[in-house]
């Protein structure tokens, strides 16, 4: 593991390692960690494989077993809101989670036959947004609403979708 910290100076830029993992089972393939509470969550495999977990917790500079709850229903593209929820789509079921940190368990938050085989996702501003079916759907998910309410956005004509992000809003200031 290594940090570069873009709050040192500019001339003291530079890659500083930090604990590294036991060993090398997050290895097999791509791995993508979600930033949850001052943590970095990640599991070793994706889909709806046999897997395992494991947290860094930036702060001690240590990593830690993933909890149970947290790695039996991490099944899929995975995204965190202000590191505060971490969301997870089951590509086989359509199904977006949300965490719950203090039960260690997953909870429902809807299922679409429009979320399955969601190959990426993103949150923001009370959103998740995710890619499916190959890049040619974006389905949006408000799950600030209960029921939640979702929405599907076009790609445009003859594209298809590589990653989808939320991007801070930019405010001008007017002199």
């Amino acid at each position: 593991m290594e940090r570069w910290d873009l709050n040192k100076k500019r001339e003291s830029w530079g890659w500083e390692n930090k604990a590294p993992l036991k060993d090398g089972r997050f290895s097999r393939e791509e791995v993508v960690a979600v930033g949850y509470r001052g943590k970095l969550c990640m599991v070793n495999v994706k889909g709806n494989a046999v897997k395992e977990g494991a947290v860094y917790d930036v702060e001690l500079d240590k990593w830690e077993e993933m909890p149970q709850g947290m790695v039996a229903g991490w099944n899929g593209p995975a995204a965190t809101m202000d590191e505060d929820a971490i969301y997870v789509i089951d590509e086989v079921k359509g199904r977006l989670s949300k965490y719950d940190g203090e039960k260690d368990c997953w909870e429902k938050v809807i299922e679409l036959e429009q979320l399955k085989r969601a190959e990426q996702i993103t949150a923001g501003r009370g959103k998740i947004c995710a890619i499916s079916a190959k890049g040619e759907r974006i389905i949006v998910v408000d799950v600030r609403d209960k029921p939640a309410k979702f929405w599907e956005v076009a790609p445009p004509p003859g594209m298809e979708v590589v990653a989808v992000h939320v991007l801070p809003r930019m405010i001008s200031r007017q002199h």
